[in-house]
């Protein structure tokens, strides 16, 4: 799993053990990234970074979340979110 989002967002996921996790900055940045990327890996990416880099919309292995914790109700949310994409749950 990767994760590509604002660096508020990143740095969680990175504390949370996601150990590819990027704090975004700019579209240029987010494409160099992507390049890196095995195009089979799963990516969780911030609505901002969609909207910079549109292409991620297309992509079926990128799931996309809300930009703040205010997006969420709880965690099963974005559990829940992660599970309608991959078809599986997903330890978060």
């Amino acid at each position: 799993m990767i994760v590509l989002g604002n660096p508020e967002f990143a740095l969680g996921m990175k504390l949370a053990g996601v150990k590819e996790s990027f704090g975004i900055k700019n579209r240029v940045q987010a494409l160099e990234i992507l390049k890196g990327i095995d195009s089979e890996e799963f990516i969780i990416a911030n609505n901002s970074i969609t909207e910079i880099v549109p292409e991620l919309k297309e992509m079926t292995n990128v799931v996309t979340v809300p930009d703040s914790a205010e997006g969420f109700g709880t965690i099963d949310d974005l559990k829940e979110i992660i599970k309608s994409v991959v078809g599986i749950e997903l330890e978060v």
